[in-house]
């Protein structure tokens, strides 16, 4: 099924469980699907929510709907010259849901989107379940994780040029990686550690010119 697709399923299952009338959900649809669909999206797109949709659904939350709504919501705006894209997109979460969540739940859900610009553990288990899942790619096989580091090179490189992209993405994400303790939060997803901790370190031998890239 084209990512499109997919993505709009996955909405409308998630909608329909909210009670969302089918007014809203359609703008709402229209509204994710363009910022996810922006050509200049090579790894933060539909095929992204996909994946994380996929590996929620075996996974055990205290509010499913709120994780869910989380994952949908969290890279909705992704502007690689700005720091603050998953604050921004948690605001926009609490735009356009106050009147149609309660309070307790939209704040849980915002504040699930909020912690995935830090991914530093939570004292709540959905949070770090997300968390781990947006993370998850780290532990694929790495001709896969290749995939993933290209197309984050390629939202980053047309702003800031090949140099600083391979500076800052050694010092900035896959260095202060590698120095924490544990890569993952839950135990479920610990199994991919040891990968995670390989493919970061191949990454950043790539990027210095010194390991093939497959």
């Amino acid at each position: 099924m084209p990512a499109a697709d997919a993505f709009a399923a996955e909405w409308h299952v998630l909608a329909q469980a909210l009670n969302l009338s089918a007014a809203l959900s359609e703008s709402l649809l229209a509204e994710l699907q363009a910022g996810y669909g922006h050509p200049a999206r090579h790894y933060h797109n539909k095929k992204h929510i996909i994946a994380m949709l996929n590996g929620a659904a075996g996974l055990e939350f205290n509010d499913p709907d709120m994780a869910r709504l989380a994952i949908v919501f969290h890279d909705v705006i992704y502007d690689p010259t700005r720091s603050d894209n998953e604050h921004r997109s948690a605001d926009l979460l609490k735009d356009r849901l106050a009147s149609q969540i309660t309070p307790d739940r939209l704040i849980k859900a915002a504040g699930i989107i909020a912690a995935t610009a830090g991914h530093q553990p939570s004292d709540d288990h959905d949070t770090n379940l997300v968390l781990d899942l947006d993370m998850a790619i780290l532990g694929q096989p790495w001709p896969v994780y290749l995939s993933y580091a290209q197309g984050v090179m390629a939202e980053y490189m047309p702003h800031i040029g090949d140099a600083a992209w391979r500076q800052g993405r050694s010092s900035l994400f896959i260095d202060p990686t590698l120095a924490r303790e544990d890569i993952f939060i839950t135990e479920h997803f610990k199994p991919l550690e040891i990968q995670a901790r390989e493919n970061l370190r191949h990454e950043k031998a790539w990027l210095s010119g010194n390991a093939p890239s497959a």
